[in-house]
């Protein structure tokens, strides 16, 4: 089948309409407040602005040492909190908040090995150029989604699953998740960019560094709904699981 950009949009926001009070607690424990307390306690590196790669990576290296507990456990959470909103999605599942991440904690190593063997897979695409590297990612975007509504459970046959499942539109997930991404990255840079300003004119120019760290983190959390709400509904256009949108979220 091949991706219709605008069907795939609907149904996301479709999703997030239908099941919100499922997605609203689960992002809100398990994305929004780690994002936020991470931004609240744990320092940025910090540039010159002069640095040469070595220098950047010297800078990047001595941040994950510092805070390498904090990342990983900041990263770990958010990801099983992902896992669990696609279980949420899942066409196929209609449980509750508590059967949504008990269904993700079972599996949830499975996930990071697949996540692990996708990256390994892209890497060279990376490597040589950029797009090679993004495309392959796209191949594997929908891995997730065939974990919590299929129930698959080997990482390679989900790896496998992906690929069959978005054969012949690898290129044109990519151009619409890039859209997605440059849309939303602008959205939020101004966003965050003007609650800046206006901190920084009511304080004179000390700022409100929890609000600006607030509206930060709830702006990458939506962000992140959606894209997941995008994802899946890919997943279901493309396996042909529901031509109705209308059929599959009333």
């Amino acid at each position: 089948m091949k991706l219709n950009y605008m069907q795939c949009w609907n149904g996301a926001m479709a999703q997030l309409m239908s099941h919100k009070e499922a997605i609203l607690a689960i992002a809100g424990v398990f994305i929004f407040l780690p994002t936020l307390l991470f931004a609240q306690y744990v320092t940025p590196p910090v540039f010159n602005g002069d640095e040469d790669m070595n220098g950047v990576i010297a800078v990047y290296s001595a941040y994950f040492n510092e805070n390498a507990f904090a990342v990983m456990t900041s990263n770990l959470v958010t990801s099983f909190g992902g896992l669990a909103i696609y279980f949420a999605l899942a066409p196929s599942r209609n449980g509750t908040v508590a059967e949504d991440l008990a269904a993700a904690l079972k599996i949830f190593v499975i996930y990071l090995l697949a996540n692990l063997l996708s990256a390994l897979v892209s890497l060279p695409g990376f490597l040589l150029f950029i797009i090679p590297g993004l495309y392959l990612t796209c191949r594997f975007i929908v891995v997730p989604v065939v974990i919590a509504d299929e129930g698959e459970r080997n990482p390679i046959e989900l790896l496998k699953r992906s690929w069959a499942v978005t054969e012949n539109n690898g290129f044109a997930i990519m151009l619409f998740i890039l859209i997605i991404a440059v849309v939303g990255t602008i959205a939020i840079s101004v966003l965050e960019a003007v609650t800046g300003v206006v901190a920084g004119l009511a304080t004179g120019g000390t700022g409100w560094p929890f609000v600006q760290n607030l509206v930060a983190s709830l702006t990458g959390t939506a962000f992140q709904l959606i894209l997941t709400a995008v994802i899946v509904s890919i997943y279901i256009e493309l396996t042909g699981r529901k031509t109705d949108v209308g059929e599959v979220f009333n």
